[in-house]
């Protein structure tokens, strides 16, 4: 797997939704896809002191939230690497 090639970088893993629902409840979603992730990877073998994770909501839309594709496309998960400092 890169991510354990690359050990001396943190992973940031971020989730998002589309717009539809409350904005508490978009927030708590993004949060769970983003663990939900990391567990992943944890389970994978990267270390879990080295993930990050955030929940975004809906901030950051990718498409328009006014079709099913383009609300497809804002429940997503992004995953960046960063040099550990």
């Amino acid at each position: 797997m890169v991510l354990k090639e690359y050990n001396k970088t943190a992973v940031n893993v971020i989730g998002y939704t589309d717009s539809t629902g409350s904005q508490d409840l978009n927030m708590r979603l993004s949060q769970q896809r983003a663990d939900a992730v990391a567990s992943s990877l944890i389970t994978q073998g990267v270390e879990a002191n080295r993930i990050r994770t955030s929940g975004m909501g809906p901030a950051n839309p990718i498409a328009s939230n006014s079709t099913a594709e383009g609300k497809a496309q804002n429940r997503r998960v992004e995953i960046t690497l960063s040099p550990i400092q």
